[in-house]
């Protein structure tokens, strides 16, 4: 036993090593894009808060548009700080970054009983790393789905440089309107993306539809907590904080999300805040208080790192080494990490809102 686990350690960490390759370099963030005309029209969506202005109602309308907009401004800013897989994790004392990201990733899979011959749809594939990783740990074939052109090409570069090329393929799309035939795949995920989308329940019944009867979904999503008080000013705030800098038209409670999944004719087989499971606060690696192993991706993702990240990206900017406008996206991912770190000592939200159902037999 000693020896597997030995084994399993190793391996993780080489599969967490693996996510931190091909980093941009902090000269071409936001290079991808005209990174300030498209700060300008992104921002647009967020100038005014208020649940029932015209604005709130143009963010939910346009969410995919919006969604574009802004991975096309973060996703090397992404990548430099998280690597390949874009979303939290479980955190263990004796765990790198990487590593409580390969764990969980594979956490996932093993819901969907994933095996090799099975066909699984990654929904709202980021880059890739997720998918990448359950398909080499499982041998399952995974189709990433992704609004952003962006994003696919990165994916489908990191995926040309491993040996999973016959296992990983990406499609471009929209996850409310799904390009894929009814009953095609044998499991489905998606990991802190349906947050993105106009309507839950749109998603929700398209990956109902592209499922095989009896077919398990695991998400892990962004939620607001049953401690979220509407009326309680500090919290709103919070919450606008935390839209703004992750491109969200509005944030779900859990219990919101379970209705949407039944109402999509889904079965809920169980839910769980996996903060819960964390051995660290989860805000761990944003923060930079911990005992976790030292790497050079912690110190990217922790408060030090991102000032000092900002401070550097600021000078490149002004001496015509980065991007125009680089500066102001990046002082958006800035809100973003602040507005979440705020949001635990409320605890009014979390981004780990497992969610495990299954497609009825009698589809």
């Amino acid at each position: 036993k000693k020896e597997r686990k030995k084994e399993r350690k190793k391996e993780n960490m080489a599969n967490a090593e693996r996510k931190q390759q091909d980093v941009p370099s902090i000269t071409r963030l936001g290079s991808a894009c005209k990174t300030s005309v498209t700060e300008e029209r992104y921002s647009k969506y967020f100038r005014d808060y208020t649940e029932d202005s015209e604005v709130s109602q143009h963010r939910k309308e346009n969410a995919k548009d919006m969604t574009e907009d802004y991975y096309d401004l973060v996703t090397d800013f992404y990548e430099y700080g998280y690597g390949q897989s874009f979303h939290f994790a479980p955190v263990f004392d004796n765990l790198s970054m990487g590593e409580c990201l390969v764990r969980y990733e594979k956490g996932l899979g093993e819901f969907m009983k994933a095996k090799p011959g099975m066909t699984l749809l990654d929904a709202g594939c980021g880059v890739g790393g997720p998918g990448r990783e359950i398909a080499r740990s499982f041998g399952s074939k995974v189709v990433g789905l992704n609004c952003s052109g962006y994003q696919l090409g990165r994916a489908a570069l990191h995926t040309q440089k491993t040996n999973l090329k016959d296992l990983c393929s990406y499609v471009k799309g929209d996850f409310c309107q799904m390009p894929f035939e009814d009953n095609s795949f044998d499991g489905a995920f998606a990991i802190e993306s349906i947050c993105h989308s106009k309507d839950p329940t749109m998603v929700y019944k398209e990956i109902c539809r592209v499922l095989k009867p009896g077919a398990v979904m695991t998400e892990s999503a962004w939620a607001m907590t049953d401690s979220f008080d509407p009326e309680n000013s500090q919290h709103v705030s919070i919450r606008n904080g935390i839209m703004l800098g992750n491109s969200l038209p509005e944030i779900r409670t859990q219990k919101h999300l379970i209705e949407c999944i039944r109402k999509a004719g889904l079965e809920v087989v169980e839910f769980r805040d996996t903060v819960k499971d964390s051995e660290l606060p989860w805000e761990t690696f944003l923060t930079g208080r911990n005992n976790c192993i030292p790497s050079v991706q912690n110190f990217r993702t922790s408060t030090i790192g991102r000032w000092a990240t900002h401070f550097f990206l600021t000078a490149l900017e002004l001496i015509g080494m980065a991007p125009k406008g680089s500066t102001k996206v990046h002082s958006i991912l800035l809100e973003a990490a602040d507005s979440l770190i705020a949001s635990t000592k409320a605890d009014i939200f979390t981004p780990m809102f497992r969610i495990v159902a299954r497609k009825p037999l009698e589809s």
